[in-house]
């Protein structure tokens, strides 16, 4: 219990010759050759660089209750939850399909879909919500400067 495991296959590359590494990052865009050359440092230093790829969409269906792949072509939904979670720190329990009654379950035992749109629901409503308080307190600027003009 509560432990994870993690395998992290060791890949072992020949570094490019000088000459082959100009020819090939020279029809890169100058961000793209600035990393390779940053990337090519570090393997000429002996520096040990790492790449980890976290698939976070199964993790946020299994977190919002979801099927496997529920999210997979759901990618603005996907995002505008990210959005929640990073930039405004909403609990998961806010946004997550729950099993209102028996019944209710019952019905959407097998679709994906509904319960996609529920989640859909939930996030467009805590959206709206933060949207109104940047309204509102847009309002109260608006107001406060307007008064410190006119003193």
């Amino acid at each position: 219990k509560d432990k994870d495991e993690v395998q992290i296959p060791l890949e072992v590359e020949v570094i490019p010759t000088p000459k082959a590494f100009e020819a090939a990052v020279s029809s890169l865009s100058p961000e793209q050759q600035e990393f390779a050359e940053a990337y090519r440092e570090m393997q000429l230093e002996g520096s040990l660089f790492g790449v980890a790829v976290v698939q976070i969409k199964p993790q946020l269906e299994e977190l919002l209750k979801l099927p496997p792949e529920a999210l997979t072509k759901e990618v603005e939904l996907t995002q505008s939850i990210l959005r929640l979670f990073i930039d405004y720190h909403v609990p998961p329990d806010l946004l997550m399909f729950s099993q209102v009654s028996d019944a209710l379950s019952n019905n959407l035992q097998g679709h994906t879909a509904e319960k996609v749109e529920i989640v859909r629901k939930h996030v467009r409503k805590v959206l709206d919500m933060i949207q109104q308080a940047k309204e509102e307190e847009l309002k109260e600027k608006k107001m406060r400067d307007s008064y410190s003009e006119t003193e």
